[in-house]
């Protein structure tokens, strides 16, 4: 599983950063906050160069390496000098995972023909830290297959240089203000299903030309990401409204939208540095039409993503686990009470996630190799369905992960964007499915 290599440069070990803290608290024997991140190559993938790329990576980025352990009062990161070997992919991608001994590693690169994934306990990183993470892999695998020279861009790092303290830094810390947001809203509509086999995630992946999605956006006087969010708010209003229980119907509807703080702040950590924003539709108050929609996500989005109103509600947090009570506590008293503050906080406070990274741009030397990437979110705890976006080399990729049978949120979601005009060729992993199962592509 692991090999033993010169020891990752780094601190002895690392607290966990202030987003982290909640996630092995809430971690159980069949749920881990888990996502994945891939990227397809244009050639099938050497696993042995593959394998020396990654130690590489590992001591560039070394904090990846890290082991999750408990201490009296918090959990943290006791660096190790182990580092994974790669693993061949499974057709059930998102499993929980394991931490122990055996497996001391909070992520796992997965191989399968032509395609790099990573797969990454949230406690570690957030999407941008693992994007980092892989995309550098990839580039270095490439420098050492190919001998090609890749130059060092936002989402690339070099890994002749050394880690840099700042990359491993608690960010929260470091910009949080005294000015605090409540924490509780109104609870949102729940999406209701079949649970399937917890040991198979449902994935549905819908391709289609960036150009005609952001020009449909652009028609509609929004961006991308409102575009998006807004269709995937009116296929959730639209089950909503046929919701047989009538205390359900009255719920609002709302999207999770992650907000990447290195946009707001001059933060170069790879940690976890990423808030969020739960977009309601009052379901209630009467019928939207999509217009009225984009305009309400709109209009949301410019008062909730102002610096001044995430810093208050990051801020919030690190108050939190400031105070004075929580700090002295021991950690099995901290576990019961984190959990419950996930189940009175967490997910019943939104319907379902859009986690767009939007469009990657790689170095010019790296093009000619990478076809594809794409973006997966682990199941959720308690919600039904989650949904991630990517956008490369003129392709945007939306995957859709379930945990429920019923592919009614998805195929509302497409359908949608095909009636506006844009082609989607949509594959799935469901078992006894063609792949692709229905397509309008040109």
């Amino acid at each position: 599983m692991a090999r033993r290599k010169k020891r990752p440069q780094g601190p002895e070990w690392l607290k966990l950063d202030n987003a982290a803290k909640i996630y092995p608290a809430v971690k159980s024997r069949k749920w881990t906050a888990l996502y994945r991140l891939s990227v397809t190559l244009t050639e099938d993938v050497d696993e042995s160069v593959l394998s020396k790329a990654l130690e590489h990576t590992v001591q560039r980025i070394p904090f990846f390496a890290y082991q999750l352990k408990r201490g009296f009062f918090w959990f943290y990161l006791d660096r190790q000098t182990a580092v994974p070997k790669p693993e061949p992919d499974v057709a059930n991608p998102l499993v929980r995972m394991r931490l122990n001994q055996d497996n001391p590693f909070l992520f796992r690169i997965r191989v399968w023909q032509k395609r790099i994934a990573i797969e990454i306990f949230h406690a570690l990183t957030d999407g941008t830290g693992g994007l980092v993470f892989l995309l550098t892999l990839t580039a270095e695998y490439l420098r050492l297959k190919y001998g090609i020279a890749v130059e060092p861009s936002p989402y690339i790092l070099d890994t002749r240089h050394k880690p840099q303290p700042e990359e491993m830094e608690d960010s929260f810390l470091t910009y949080a203000r005294k000015a605090r947001r409540a924490r509780t809203e109104s609870r949102a509509y729940p999406l209701r299903g079949t649970r399937g086999d917890p040991m198979h995630l449902r994935i549905i992946m819908g391709s289609m030309p960036t150009q005609k999605l952001y020009d449909t956006a652009k028609a509609h006087g929004a961006t991308v990401n409102v575009f998006l969010a807004s269709l995937l708010l009116q296929a959730l209003y639209r089950i909503a409204q046929s919701d047989p229980s009538p205390r359900r119907r009255k719920l609002p509807v709302k999207l999770s939208m992650p907000v990447n703080l290195r946009r707001y702040y001059p933060s170069r950590t790879l940690r976890n540095f990423s808030s969020y924003v739960n977009a309601p539709i009052y379901t209630e108050y009467g019928d939207w039409t999509l217009e009225q929609i984009i305009n309400q996500v709109k209009s949301f989005s410019d008062m909730e993503m102002a610096e001044p109103m995430l810093n208050a509600r990051f801020s919030a947090n690190v108050a939190a686990e400031q105070n004075k009570v929580l700090r002295a506590a021991p950690l099995f008293i901290k576990t019961p009470v984190l959990r419950f503050m996930y189940w009175l906080t967490g997910e019943r406070y939104f319907t379902s996630t859009l986690s767009n990274l939007g469009i990657i741009k790689l170095p010019d030397g790296m093009l000619p190799h990478v076809e594809k990437m794409a973006l997966v979110l682990g199941p959720a705890k308690s919600n039904a369905a989650s949904c991630g976006c990517v956008s490369f080399g003129g392709t945007t990729t939306i995957t859709f992960s379930a945990s429920i049978i019923e592919t009614e949120f998805e195929r509302r979601f497409f359908t949608s964007l095909i009636q506006l005009g844009i082609p989607v060729l949509v594959q799935s992993n469901q078992r006894g499915t063609t792949w692709p199962i229905a397509s309008n592509a040109e």
